[in-house]
């Protein structure tokens, strides 16, 4: 309501906004007009004058190919600097924002990022770049500045991979399909970020035209207590391979998880274990240090992955046909690579795996012999209770050499802690 004293004073108030209506009668964004009242603007929070002042930087966290233990490419990651020197994190600085910052959050960064990369290649470094898309600001608005950007730009489309969230309800809306079409009709690629944070429709998730999916680091920073979502893992790295699309895992924070999930031939990493987030001249700097390398497995997390892989492949290739195993080879278990690596880690000094090790391979050629023997036969169940009783045990020295170090204890069993992620 007005402040007025007296009904001549909002009569004449009137009176001033009908005349200035009728002035601008033909201007559809000045279709009605206020007036004595003083309009005040929203306040920013200090996130968004942040946004708005020139406080983003850009950091980048290498994603390192496994095979060739080279880093390939590059996450591109919000940060604001407070004008006392503070920075701040998507944690703190996300929740100040609204709907409307998030697109121009995403092309600050994009545009910041298709600036550097010309320096990374000049430099010999030819990376591919990811940037995170909030499923809020991708619109015809969106498509048409990417458009731009890519015709003003100099790095190749197919070298930049929008990040987009899983668990939106924009990826359920048939305009999801549209819209993801259009931005894949310029070149880039398409990836699905924390798969598996939140839940998804296989049949959806096959028909959206990704390139490429990023398992949620939730399962992956918590394997050295829950060693069992391995197994997660490599179910996800089928799914990847029966959709035609590339794998990244994030959270790969420690040596022990980068020893396993490289044993489980996992192939694009990011994580703490490989590098931290970075400023451009820091990235420059990391990407001049000669690699190393260190033969896998090297921790008893690795091993455990060895072995869960091992059992996998021997599994697969029986059942396709237990001919093409020879029973002699395959009852040996001296001749397994896992025994190689018990030895070469020294991890077996009682000789319970060793024992274990063996009683493993007894079973899966008695159960090669009888799938040849009889071909309809299908019970597993004594090789999977000697596969599962060689885990437990390299499992229970894995978490006795913990405690006895310091750590904490293994909770193989408890559900996984909620994990703040970095989208931006």
């Amino acid at each position: 309501f007005l402040d007025t004293d007296t009904g001549d004073k909002l009569l004449r108030l009137a009176d001033q906004a009908l005349y200035k209506s009728k002035e601008n009668k033909a201007d559809p964004e000045r279709s009605w007009v206020l007036f004595g009242e003083e309009i005040h603007k929203t306040q920013r929070t200090p996130a968004q004058q942040m946004l708005d002042t020139g406080g983003l930087e850009v950091w980048y966290q290498p994603i390192l190919d496994s095979r060739t233990r080279k880093v390939v490419g590059v996450e591109a990651l919000a940060r604001l600097r407070d004008t006392d020197g503070t920075l701040w994190t998507p944690e703190k600085f996300l929740p100040q924002l609204q709907n409307a910052d998030f697109l121009s959050l995403s092309k600050a960064v994009l545009t910041q990022a298709l600036a550097d990369v010309p320096i990374l290649d000049a430099q010999g470094w030819r990376l591919w770049v990811s940037v995170n898309i909030d499923p809020v600001s991708v619109s015809e608005a969106c498509i048409a500045c990417l458009r731009e950007m890519i015709a003003q730009g100099s790095v190749n489309p197919s070298r930049i991979t929008l990040e987009i969230l899983e668990g939106s309800n924009f990826l359920e809306q048939q305009a999801a399909l549209e819209r993801l079409l259009e931005m894949k009709a310029l070149g880039v690629h398409l990836a699905l970020d924390d798969v598996g944070s939140a839940y998804s429709s296989l049949l959806r998730l096959k028909d959206l035209p990704i390139d490429e999916i990023k398992l949620d680091q939730g399962f992956i920073r918590t394997l050295e207590n829950r060693p069992h979502d391995l197994h997660f893992v490599g179910a996800i790295q089928e799914l990847a391979a029966g959709l035609g699309v590339e794998l990244v895992v994030e959270g790969v924070e420690t040596e022990d998880i980068l020893d396993a999930v490289t044993v489980m031939g996992v192939s694009l990493l990011q994580g703490y274990a490989i590098a931290k987030p970075m400023p451009l001249a820091e990235l420059q700097t990391f990407l001049g240090r000669t690699p190393s390398h260190q033969q896998h497995p090297n921790s008893l997390l690795g091993l455990y992955a060895k072995q869960l892989v091992h059992h996998n492949a021997l599994k697969k290739s029986i059942r396709q046909d237990p001919r093409l195993v020879d029973y002699m080879t395959l009852v040996d278990a001296t001749s397994c690579p896992v025994h190689a690596d018990m030895q070469r880690l020294g991890v077996d000094r009682d000789g319970l795996l060793d024992k274990l090790h063996q009683a493993y391979h007894r079973a899966i050629a008695v159960m090669d012999a009888l799938l040849i023997a009889s071909p309809d036969s299908d019970d597993w169940s004594e090789v999977e209770r000697a596969q599962k009783a060689l885990e437990q045990a390299i499992m229970e020295i894995y978490c006795n050499r913990k405690t006895e170090n310091g750590h904490p204890a293994c909770a193989i069993e408890n559900p996984t802690d909620p994990i703040a992620t970095d989208h931006f």
